[in-house]
């Protein structure tokens, strides 16, 4: 072999070594690791996905009613849906319209899907929320929605746009 190349070859080498060098310095000082999301000082993280499956999300219904039976039918229709339902019962608590479903930053994504399953129901979002996600049945609840139509309504909503006080993660 000549001179020139063995020289070439080792040029060559050196090239490949540097350009691999230089590759893994960017890849250890990307400041888009993150997904560009930085969140302010005092913000909660909520974690915005993946949406879990019904199975996986736990449920109080509550009956915010007078009639008689309203939270067990309720229950009954969410378990049908895949929900774990770990208490029903009755509440002093009033609510007027369809559904009130109450959660918090631990279980922002499980709350979003589980608002879906109710018509017209309307979302309590606290930062303080420590329970399960609590469903208060109103004098309007008439059925729980189907599977599809709760996907459907689900993906029409325009998305997950995170509450004031909170930074999302995925």
């Amino acid at each position: 072999m000549r001179i020139a190349r063995i020289r070439a070859l080792t040029i060559l080498c050196v090239l490949a070594l540097v350009a691999a060098l230089a590759t893994l310095w960017a890849i250890k000082t990307d400041s888009q690791l993150h997904g560009g999301v930085q969140c302010e000082p005092g913000a909660i993280e909520i974690k915005t996905a993946p949406i879990p499956d019904p199975e996986e999300i736990e449920v109080v219904i509550l009956n915010g009613t007078d009639r008689t039976g309203l939270a067990e039918q309720a229950a009954a229709q969410l378990e049908d849906r895949g929900f774990a339902i770990i208490d029903v019962g009755d509440t002093d608590e009033e609510y007027d319209g369809s559904a009130l479903v109450k959660y918090g930053p631990e279980q922002y994504a499980a709350g979003l899907h589980t608002h879906a399953y109710f018509y017209q129901g309307h979302e309590a979002f606290d930062l303080e929320w420590d329970e399960p996600i609590t469903v208060v049945l109103g004098d309007a609840f008439k059925e729980v929605r189907s599977t599809s139509d709760a996907r459907q309504s689900f993906a029409q909503s325009g998305g997950i746009s995170p509450p004031d006080g909170t930074c999302p993660v995925e």
